[in-house]
């Protein structure tokens, strides 16, 4: 999704980040969850920066990063575990605990698109 905001922005920079690995790497591009990005930003000719993280507590760190980064738009991979049955109830995650996501969204310093996904089940 960020790719394809970007294709047509002129000096605009698409900023990767994996916080919550769980092994360190000396250069973030080494990161696999991180490639399949890098190599679709490549191929669109979009210029890219990668950051890769241990934090131990993801949500902070990723409002640190955007705001370091000045980031204008924060998009944040969001799988969708709720059952089917919940899934017409936006705030059932409020009611049930905090998440990552939902520590961004309210914390960081900059808009927050959340692009939810299937996720494993």
């Amino acid at each position: 999704m960020a790719i394809y905001l970007l294709r047509d922005l002129s000096g605009g920079q698409l900023i990767l980040a994996h916080s919550g690995s769980k092994k360190a790497f000396d250069l973030a591009e080494a990161d696999p969850v991180l490639a399949p990005a890098i190599a679709k930003a490549k191929q669109a000719g979009i210029a890219y920066r990668c950051f890769s993280s241990t934090a131990t507590k993801p949500g902070p760190d990723i409002c640190s990063l955007a705001e370091e980064c000045k980031a204008d738009l924060l998009i944040l991979g969001s799988p969708d575990r709720r059952p089917s049955v919940a899934k017409s109830m936006p705030d059932l995650d409020r009611l049930l605990g905090s998440s990552t996501s939902d520590y961004v969204r309210v914390n960081a310093a900059c808009p927050v698109l959340l692009a939810r996904t299937e996720g494993d089940r």
